[in-house]
């Protein structure tokens, strides 16, 4: 009777699994080791070694439901991953997709537009500041963005100037480059000291 019972669920077992309908991933022996090393990489990306398990386990033949139960990856996340491989091939399989959904609203104009504010000094228009602090300058842009043709920094926020400073490598609050040129020599002189 417990034979039979036994046999019964076994039988229940191997009806119920069902072959995926997916390809096989097949993997050359270079893109096995890499995918490997990934695996076991202490210092790559999360995601990255999460992806290269799955595309592993995939490729030597282990369903999407164990490896949900070895891995710990909800089933989502790995049909993406084996999807991506199968169609692109496995480095975009590792990689994650560009997310950026609608073209950047600032346009290089009004970037270029920042920056040359950035790079003039605040008593060119009337300030009383010898250099712009981040919140001056996002402040005036601000102010006069709409009279300039520019609407959508018409509230730029300081990170938005510092994002566009940034990308030009333009620091206008820092003095080091006003200290220079006023008294030379000056990190010699502050070494010594």
């Amino acid at each position: 009777m417990i034979i039979a019972m036994l046999l019964f669920q076994l039988m229940k077992v191997v009806i119920m699994a069902r072959k995926s309908e997916r390809p096989a991933l097949v993997l050359t022996q270079e893109q096995r080791t890499a995918l490997q090393e990934l695996s076991a990489s202490r210092v790559a990306s999360t995601r990255e070694v999460e992806r290269a398990k799955v595309m592993l386990g995939y490729a030597d033949g282990v369903s999407i439901t164990e490896l949900q139960r070895r891995l710990g990856f909800s089933r989502p996340m790995i049909y993406r991953c084996v999807d991506k491989a199968l169609a692109a091939g496995i480095q975009m399989g590792l990689k994650d997709k560009y997310h950026r959904p609608h073209e950047p609203e600032i346009s290089e104009e009004a970037k270029a537009w920042v920056v040359s504010i950035a790079c003039t000094k605040p008593r060119d228009y009337g300030l009383a500041a010898e250099l712009w602090s981040i919140s001056a300058l996002a402040r005036f842009i601000g102010e006069q963005a709409c009279s300039a043709g520019f609407p959508r920094l018409a509230n730029p926020g300081k990170s938005t100037v510092w994002r566009i400073l940034d990308d030009n490598d333009i620091k206008p609050h820092k003095i080091r480059y006003y200290l220079k040129s006023v008294i030379p020599n000056l990190t010699a002189r502050c070494r010594k000291s």
